[in-house]
Parts: structure tokens; C-alpha cells; sequence
């Protein structure tokens, strides 16, 4: 679950670089205060413009984290355009008027966006005086953004870059292979940045018809981090967002993994070091299976305890070991790797092997249950800590559908996990013959003959 929260690919951007928006879902009702690992719960009211907000008071320090979730990201691309959700997420946000982003930043305010599987955000953070600034301009740039043919051509010679820098490290190009083959490379498996062909193809007409879909008011929602009272909160974004227009939800269809015929994905690049990954499709039926899910990942890769672990510290095979977890609408999508020297590839491979099979076949071990119950309660309240994180965490659970009130639910359902469940869950998605198998490096050196 790529920290707690389930986020990758951050791309986070001062107001002088790249700034945007593109999609996430439809709210779910809230029954009202819900219990949780903090002070004031979220709360959740209709906007007079008709746009859903979850809002939380936080004391603890004189800002604002204001998040616009949008419906789509990469699951509402088509086929073939590769790298839009992001090239429509970094125009969206373009500031045209340099004397307002030289403003903003004496205001320590700062923008960011990114585009996941499921929605894309537009986070708007600043001190709560500068609140109202803040907002009037996101909300100006939003709402009427400047796409053009010289600005959609200049996204896309930075999605190329991004293309480049993101091939450039294993961990995040291994991701993106393993979604692409579990999904066809479509939706969920498009190429973030795009592909030559796909950029090629992306024009200011496919943008703009792009944006003009995905935000309309049924497809937003608004969560808000702030020491604020609701009532000024909700009369600032009543003003400010009152543009967004009417119009049809996205129609965005359910996608679930496919095993791929081939389950093997081998690139060679010349690397100091090799990827070796190992994928699973997980069910997402409820949270009873999300826990189940978080603790598997935190079980396998998650630090000093967990069952990769004595590959990194005590056969000094790998240099890094860790687990990835992400959540979509439909299932979740588990991958157990490690980073190893070329001359210990192999060796490493094997004993990646070698854990992920003798689990499957005998389960969790007496108390490995309640150590992996324990860091993943810590690593969730982590993510509760700061605004920032909190919003983002609270933000996926609502939209891929549990709701923000799940974080407290699935904590407790995480409790409620026995070891008996976990075993029977972990022989139904762990079986070796389900596994994408990922190497991503130099080829492996043949052992030394003896």
C-alpha cells in the first residue's frame, strides 16, 4: 500500500514548476462523526454549490491543507493516450500572472497535484491567513484553465522527461510493468507519462474534452485539513469554486486484474544493481480484505521484523527489501521485492523465492501476527499525523469507495484479523503460480565453476 495511504508518484510542485488537477470520485454518504485516532472527526455537508465536502478541525498548527479530488486518473484514460490524465492535471494548474505566483510564494503557500489510479488531486497548502488568497487564485485557474496548443506541447515535452527520469529507477518502473500486465496496459496499466506514439497523439482538443468530462460537480468532492471553523471554510470554497459546471458523472467502468499469459516480465538494463519483484493480485471485496491486505504487506516487507528482512541483515543478499501495496476500486495489486548487487541477483531471486513459498505453504508463525498487527497500526497513525498525509489518506479511502470513516474501521478491523484468517488468505493469493514475476537490471552473472 506504498506508505499506508496507498500513494506513489507523488508529483509535488512549487508555484514556479508544474502545478494541475485531473479526477477522483464520487463521495460517498457519511452517518455522521465517526470514531478515530484524533481530537475532532471528519465531518462531511453539501456545499450551496452542490459539491460534497469532508472537513476536519486540527488545532495543532496555524495552516490549511485544502484537497480537490477529482474522478478518473488513470483508469479514465483510453486506449492509446497513454499520459493524459497527467498532461490535463499540469495545465490545469498553470499560473499565468507571474506577479501571482511570486505572491504566493511570500506567502509560503505551495501547490501540488497528482494523478493516481483511480482520481487525481489539486492540494492547495498555506498558512490559514493567507487562506482566502490561496483560493482565489487556485479557484481562478481551476475553473479556467489555459489549454492551448503551445502549452499542451510544452507539457508534454516534460512528460517525456518525466518518462526518462521515472525508467531511471527500478522500483517505480517495475510498478508501472506490473500494473501494465495485470491490466492490459489500459486504464489502471497506462503508462503514467505516456509512450512516443501516445504523446504523439495527445493534441489541445483531446485535453480539453478530457477536462470538460471529468470535472463537472459530481465528480468532485473537497476534504479540508484546518484549524478553521467549518462555517468560513464553507463560505470560502462556496465562493471561490462556484464555477465548476454541471454535467454527467464520468462513466467509468470497474476494472479488474487479468493474470497475464506471460508471467514473466525481464528487462535488461545496465543497472549496478537488479530488481527482483514478485506480484499478486489481491481481492478488495470489504474492509475485512483490506486489513488482511495491509497486514500481509507490512507481514512481508515492512521493516525490522518482517519475513524479508533477514535478506537484507543476515544473508546480505539484498540492499533493500519492501513490500508495495495499491489499492484500486476493485482489488489491490501486492508486490514483495528486494534490490540486490548484479553478482547476488540470482542468489537473492531464489531467496525471495524461497520466503514468499515457505509462507504459502505454512502460514504466519506464532506471534508474527500481533508484531505485523502492531507495525501497521503505528504506520497508520503515521499517516494520520500531519495534514498533508492525513488529507491524502483520508482522501483515497473516500474515493475508491469505503468512505473517510473507514480509517477508524479498518484500524479495528485490522484487530479483528486471526491468524487463522490470515493463513486462509494468504493461501488464496499468494499461490507461486498466480505470481507476475519482475527483473529489472543487468543480466544476472553465471555462479563461479567449482
Amino acid at each position: 500500500m506504498s506508505a499506508p495511504a496507498g500513494f506513489r508518484g507523488w508529483f509535488l510542485v512549487f508555484l514556479p514548476a508544474v502545478l494541475a488537477l485531473a479526477g477522483a470520485a464520487a463521495i460517498s454518504a457519511l452517518t455522521g462523526p465517526q470514531p478515530g485516532p484524533w481530537k475532532n472527526p471528519p465531518e462531511r455537508f453539501i456545499l450551496a454549490t452542490g459539491i460534497p465536502c469532508v472537513y476536519q478541525k486540527d488545532t495543532a498548527s496555524p495552516t490549511t491543507v485544502v484537497g480537490l479530488f477529482i474522478a478518473g486518473g488513470r483508469s479514465a484514460v483510453p486506449s492509446g493516450l497513454d499520459g493524459l490524465a497527467a498532461i490535463a492535471t499540469r495545465l490545469l494548474l498553470e499560473i499565468p500572472d507571474e506577479g501571482k505566483i511570486q505572491d504566493l510564494m511570500a506567502q509560503a503557500t505551495r501547490l501540488s497535484y497528482v494523478c493516481q489510479e483511480d482520481f487525481s488531486i489539486v492540494i492547495i497548502e498555506c498558512l490559514t491567513e493567507n487562506l482566502e488568497q490561496a483560493l482565489q487564485v487556485a479557484a481562478k485557474i481551476i475553473q479556467d484553465p489555459l489549454i492551448s496548443g503551445l502549452r499542451v506541447g510544452r507539457a508534454k515535452d516534460l512528460m517525456e522527461t518525466n518518462r526518462k527520469i521515472e525508467e531511471d529507477d527500478a522500483v517505480v518502473a517495475a510498478h508501472d510493468m506490473i500494473m501494465g500486465a495485470f491490466f492490459g496496459g489500459r486504464g489502471y496499466g497506462s503508462a503514467p507519462y505516456g509512450t512516443e506514439a501516445s504523446l504523439k497523439a495527445i493534441d489541445r482538443k483531446t485535453v480539453l474534452s478530457f477536462t470538460q468530462r471529468l470535472l463537472v460537480k459530481p465528480n468532485v468532492f473537497f476534504l479540508v485539513e484546518t484549524d478553521l471553523e467549518r462555517g468560513p471554510v464553507r463560505r470560502l470554497l462556496e465562493k471561490q469554486f462556484a464555477a465548476i459546471p454541471d454535467g454527467a458523472a464520468a462513466d467509468l467502468p470497474r476494472r479488474d486484474p487479468v493474470l497475464p499469459e506471460d508471467l514473466n516480465i525481464d528487462v535488461i538494463k545496465d543497472n549496478k544493481q537488479t530488481y527482483v519483484g514478485r506480484a499478486y493480485a489481491l481481492p478488495r471485496t470489504d474492509l475485512g480484505s483490506m486489513a488482511k491486505g495491509v497486514l500481509l504487506e507490512t507481514l512481508l516487507g515492512k521493516g525490522p521484523g518482517s519475513r524479508l528482512w533477514p535478506l537484507r541483515v543476515d544473508e546480505r543478499l539484498a540492499y533493500n527489501v519492501d513490500a508495495d501495496l495499491t489499492w484500486t476500486k476493485s482489488a489491490g495489486i501486492l508486490v514483495a521485492y528486494l534490490e540486490a548487487g548484479r553478482a547476488k541477483s540470482l542468489a537473492a531471486a531464489a531467496s525471495l523465492d524461497r520466503e514468499l513459498a515457505g509462507l504459502y505453504a505454512d502460514g504466519v508463525k506464532e506471534g508474527e501476527l500481533e508484531a505485523a498487527r502492531t507495525m501497521a497500526r503505528a504506520r497508520f497513525l503515521r499517516a494520520a499525523e500531519a495534514k498533508s498525509s492525513r488529507l491524502r489518506t483520508l482522501g483515497l479511502y473516500q474515493a475508491i469507495g469505503p468512505g473517510v470513516e473507514a480509517f477508524a474501521r479498518l484500524l479495528a478491523a485490522i484487530e479483528a484479523v486471526t491468524r487463522d484468517d490470515l493463513n486462509a488468505f494468504i493461501r488464496d493469493v499468494l499461490d507461486p503460480a498466480r505470481a507476475v514475476r519482475v527483473t529489472v537490471g543487468p543480466a544476472p552473472e553465471a555462479p563461479p565453476d567449482r
